[in-house]
């Protein structure tokens, strides 16, 4: 049997593009501190344009379903599936703190205020809501298109050319994940505490396989029915990889379209499913971000934090997970939720400060790479799953 360079999985040379970008920025951040700056913005450039593709993926998938009679059925479970997930990633975030850490019954700090008050900004990033408005006016676009056909064929002329293009982006991967794991690498290296960093990327890695064996033997499995090598093959670990370098939701949404199109999942189901759930489904965030505050507080900081005050948390951070977009590098969640847990917890002055910066350091990173590999393939996995439940009518050309 010969052996073919071509023959190797192209998630093989992702990763290995990713591995060595991350390596290489970890050892020369100041020499590719240029590859950083200019990997930055344009990825902050191509978020700028998501929403567009969100519209034009959502609008005609809306369409279609409405014309089939499912529309308002599958949408009413999508969002449910994600409200009920997200929450259970919370409470087992909870659960795991109850494990690892020595919590106390009850806490005298407040705060329940604040957390109210930090919803109104929801990350303090610029253009946050436009993804959120996005899927509202793809929905009314949709129902339009049901009556007017001009805007049908108009939408569907553009979908259709946004999945021809997705095709391309194959060429492109492995060097933009490249590029992507040198700005990782120089965000990483900079870590001062990196026995702490290193510790907290394990952490996040078992929160995340935690949560991924869930999904996969509950929901791919158990529930869809579905083959997990053939599974893991053909859409998780391309779509991981890319999630793991871009660390963002959004920016993962196109090739998670296409990779889980490729897998089977039908057209109209997968332009629904996947980019609601890279707006509302962060539930690896809610379940990491309600596991860090005891592991950050008791390891880093020696101090004791108590189950009244995760229980409050857990559910302000499973609303803002789902209120939040899927932005890079999860800066304005690490932001917003060290803000909460130190006000619930009654930190103050220089203590408070160093909390805050503390918890977003050791969050960023790889961590986030973990986070967002699992939230992507999160999306991919329920679509599997509702393509079981909606997908048995007439198939849809891919």
């Amino acid at each position: 049997m010969t052996w073919k360079l071509s023959s190797v999985p192209q998630y093989v040379w992702t990763l290995a593009a990713l591995v060595l970008g991350v390596t290489s920025g970890g050892l020369f951040p100041d020499q590719l501190a240029f590859v950083g700056t200019g990997v930055g913005a344009f990825l902050n450039g191509f978020i700028t344009v998501v929403p567009l593709l969100i519209f034009f993926a959502l609008s005609p998938a809306i369409s279609s379903l409405v014309k089939k009679g499912k529309g308002g059925r599958l949408a009413g479970y999508v969002i449910l599936w994600y409200v009920a997930t997200s929450v259970v990633a919370g409470l087992l975030g909870v659960m795991i703190s109850s494990v690892f850490f020595d919590l106390t019954p009850s806490s005298d700090g407040g705060g329940l205020s604040q957390a109210v008050r930090m919803f109104t900004i929801l990350n303090g990033q610029a253009g946050a809501s436009l993804p959120l408005m996005a899927i509202v006016v793809a929905v009314l676009a949709g129902l339009l298109a049901i009556k007017i056909e001009p805007l049908d064929r108009f939408l569907n002329k553009v979908q259709k050319g946004i999945d021809h293009s997705s095709g391309y982006l194959g060429y492109i991967m492995v060097p933009l994940v490249f590029f992507l794991g040198i700005t990782l690498g120089i965000k990483s290296g900079a870590k001062e505490s990196i026995n702490y960093y290193l510790l907290m990327s394990l952490y996040t890695l078992g929160l995340c396989a935690l949560w991924f064996l869930l999904y996969l033997f509950v929901v791919v499995k158990g529930l869809a029915k579905q083959p997990i090598k053939k599974v893991l093959k053909e859409y998780y670990f391309p779509t991981a990889v890319f999630a793991a370098g871009t660390c963002s939701s959004l920016a993962t949404l196109p090739i998670n379209m296409g990779n889980i199109k490729k897998y089977g999942v039908k057209k109209d189901i997968a332009d629904f499913i996947l980019p609601v759930g890279s707006i509302i489904n962060l539930d690896t965030s809610a379940l990491a971000y309600v596991a860090y505050a005891p592991f950050i507080l008791t390891v880093v900081f020696d101090i004791q934090i108590s189950w009244s005050v995760l229980f409050i948390a857990w559910p302000a951070i499973v609303l803002f997970t789902i209120a939040a977009p899927g932005l890079p590098a999860g800066m304005g969640t690490a932001l917003w939720s060290s803000t909460l847990f130190a006000s619930l917890i009654g930190l103050e002055g220089e203590v408070e400060t160093e909390f805050i910066a503390t918890w977003i350091a050791l969050s960023g990173g790889i961590p986030d790479m973990f986070r967002t590999a699992t939230n992507c393939t999160s999306d991919g996995f329920a679509a599997i799953f509702f393509n079981k439940v909606f997908g048995t009518d007439e198939p849809v050309n891919n």
